[in-house]
């Protein structure tokens, strides 16, 4: 909402209305956290319980909840409603009921992560986690023994419980932001960001982040690089406009998108991000 919001703002060249913009995202941002939140606590404080089955070729998890009678009832109201809040409280629940029981064939997972911290094992099918094995503390090394046992050669990873994402899931989330950041580059913000520059750095940040050895380095000294000199061209040339109302927000906003680009082609050189 944030991002849709000063977005808006930007393009529109309703600079001063960046800061109503925030409040209004906040507000409304939190009042949704915070609802859901004390939902999760409402339903979720003792945990699920969840028991687990291991197999000669597969593993089996069990949903043990019982508040499935509430959350059914709940689901029927929502249906009674008529509404389409209501419809799409009732669809949550049957994808709800469809994680109850899941079965996992040991062939088709290509790596394990353990979490020794949480003594929880983790069961990925490619990038994603198709299970999550919570342990008993007392259990978890046996456990982690018998998986390591039933996926033989399949890859193994310890990682501690503060540890980042997984790469995959990090770049994504790299993506979407760099597509964020550098739509603000598009429109005439008080430094002129030419647009042959906002074009280049899109290209240079996505090839940095996705490729790999020495393409990325030499990728990622151009995002580092570009930003800086666009910056300098946008005030050597005079293209840099405070007369508008509201330029300081909208400055506040295109500076926190050059930092981010400059940013990402430093940690990327040395190696901080894969």
């Amino acid at each position: 909402m944030l991002v849709i919001f000063i977005t808006a703002n930007i393009f529109q060249h309703q600079w001063y209305a960046i800061p109503s913009s925030l409040l209004v995202a906040t507000v409304i941002g939190g009042g949704f956290f915070g609802v859901f939140s004390l939902v999760l606590l409402l339903f979720y404080v003792h945990g699920i319980p969840t028991s687990y089955v291991l197999n000669d070729n597969s593993i089996e998890q069990y949903t043990l909840s019982k508040k499935k009678r509430s959350f059914s009832l709940l689901a029927l109201f929502g249906l009674a409603t008529g509404k389409s809040a209501g419809f799409t409280a009732a669809g949550a629940h049957m994808l709800a009921r469809s994680r109850e029981h899941i079965v996992l064939n040991w062939k088709d997972i290509s790596l394990v992560e353990d979490y020794p911290q949480l003594h929880e094992i983790r069961l990925k099918n490619q990038w994603h986690t198709v299970m999550q094995v919570v342990c008993p503390k007392d259990q978890f090394d046996s456990i982690r023994e018998i998986i390591k046992v039933k996926t033989q050669a399949k890859k193994q990873i310890s990682k501690k419980s503060h540890e980042v994402k997984p790469t995959f899931e990090k770049k994504v989330l790299l993506t979407l932001i760099i597509m964020v950041c550098g739509s603000f580059f598009f429109a005439r913000l008080p430094i002129h960001y030419i647009g042959l520059f906002s074009i280049i750095t899109l290209i240079t940040a996505l090839i940095s982040v996705w490729s790999e050895g020495v393409k990325k380095k030499v990728f990622a000294s151009f995002v580092t690089i570009i930003p800086i000199i666009a910056v300098v061209a946008a005030f050597v040339f005079k293209e840099v406009d405070m007369t508008q109302s509201g330029a300081v927000y909208a400055l506040i906003v295109e500076l926190i998108s050059i930092s981010f680009f400059i940013l990402l082609g430093t940690k990327i050189l040395f190696k901080q991000i894969n």
